[in-house]
């Protein structure tokens, strides 16, 4: 199998409950060694999908490939891939040691395989000196790391985790995901985590596919997917974002206008679009890329207003700004100073502009 060949692939993979179908026509390819997320709301099938993937879950239609080789009708306990849940579903009456080695002795290793293994997958977690303890004596992280532990013990050349971090408070949640993509890259195994939390999927993932109604709508690096997103819903799903509705005025080969009544002004953007003069887009805007100032600004995009409300978040403040022409744009400033000489205040005239590379046009 050439080295640059995907190593999952899925086609037209669809999954029906009776009437309904939680995944629909997915295609998609997973690379060798890559950590991809899959994150989108509740109901938008991306658990469904993962547990075809594991083969709890039989495709009503489509195929799924792993090292070019159609798995669709190997079991799960004969597939190269094992499954971490969200529940972790450790033993309660076994041992750290004995719930990480239950899948080598099952699968018949020898007791001495075992027990390296098992040694092996502890010291990786770091969870060597809790060894004899029992879950329930465990921390969630502690409870965490075993699965995880658990999981990888068999060597899967694929690991499908589903929610893995959920149960963990946020302080615990972000050391995690830190400790976590270090394994992963260490292991150098294929990963494919099912989450809902964006600020999550954009630590962790190599790349991210985000879904919708069974779909998946969009596929790319945190990057890609922030900066560039491809409708109205990655856009508003992704982060914060102000979305101004409007229409093309101009497109030129290297900029375009969209007429924009809701802030008063032509938007300028630094790149061309698709679609007639005349024709409805949404313009995206992210808060951070908004400069806010009691005096007039030297960008692309101006328009002024009044300070509606300011939120304190510690390490940014956020502005929302009511324009003139009534609509309300949100502003994210690093607070980068303890204290300013005049700091903002609601009710004060302030005017914003942004460049034209800061503006993306989504369909509407």
């Amino acid at each position: 199998m050439p080295e640059d060949a995907p190593f999952v692939r899925l086609e037209g993979l669809t999954k029906r409950f009776g009437g309904f179908t939680a995944v629909e026509a997915v295609d998609l390819e997973i690379r060798r060694g890559e950590l991809f997320c899959l994150l989108g709301g509740s109901g938008c099938g991306k658990s469904t999908l993962l547990r075809m993937l594991a083969g709890f879950e039989t495709p009503s239609a489509g195929r799924i490939l792993i090292e070019g080789r159609d798995i669709g009708a190997v079991p799960p306990h004969a597939r190269d891939t094992n499954m971490m849940f969200q529940s972790y579903a450790l033993f309660p009456h076994m041992s750290v040691e004995r719930n990480v080695g239950y899948g080598l002795r099952r699968a018949g290793l020898p007791r001495r395989e075992t027990a390296a293994r098992v040694a092996e997958m502890l010291d990786l977690v770091q969870m060597s000196h809790l060894a004899r303890r029992r879950p329930d004596s465990l921390s969630g992280g502690q409870r965490q790391r075993v699965a995880l532990a658990r999981a990888l013990a068999r060597r899967p050349k694929l690991l499908l985790l589903d929610e893995p971090l959920g149960a963990l408070d946020r302080k615990l949640r972000e050391e995690t995901q830190l400790e976590l993509v270090k394994i992963q890259q260490g292991l150098g195994i294929t990963f494919v985590v099912v989450t809902h939390d964006q600020e999550e999927a954009m630590i962790l993932g190599d790349r991210l596919g985000i879904m919708r109604e069974g779909r998946i709508v969009q596929v790319g690096t945190p990057h890609e997917i922030y900066e560039y997103p491809r409708s109205r819903f990655v856009a508003d799903f992704i982060g914060t974002v102000n979305l101004l509705d409007g229409t093309i005025a101009e497109d030129a080969a290297t900029h375009a206008r969209i007429a924009c009544p809701e802030a008063g002004i032509d938007i300028v953007v630094d790149h061309a679009v698709t679609g007639a003069r005349g024709a409805a887009v949404a313009v995206a805007l992210r808060p951070e890329k908004i400069a806010i100032s009691r005096d007039p600004l030297p960008h692309d995009n101006r328009v002024a207003g009044r300070v509606a409300d300011i939120v304190y978040n510690g390490n940014l403040s956020v502005f929302h700004v009511t324009l003139d022409t009534g609509r309300r744009l949100r502003v994210a400033r690093a607070n980068a100073v303890r204290a300013e000489d005049a700091p903002l205040a609601p009710g004060d005239r302030v005017h914003l502009g942004w460049s034209g590379s800061a503006s993306v046009v989504v369909a509407p």
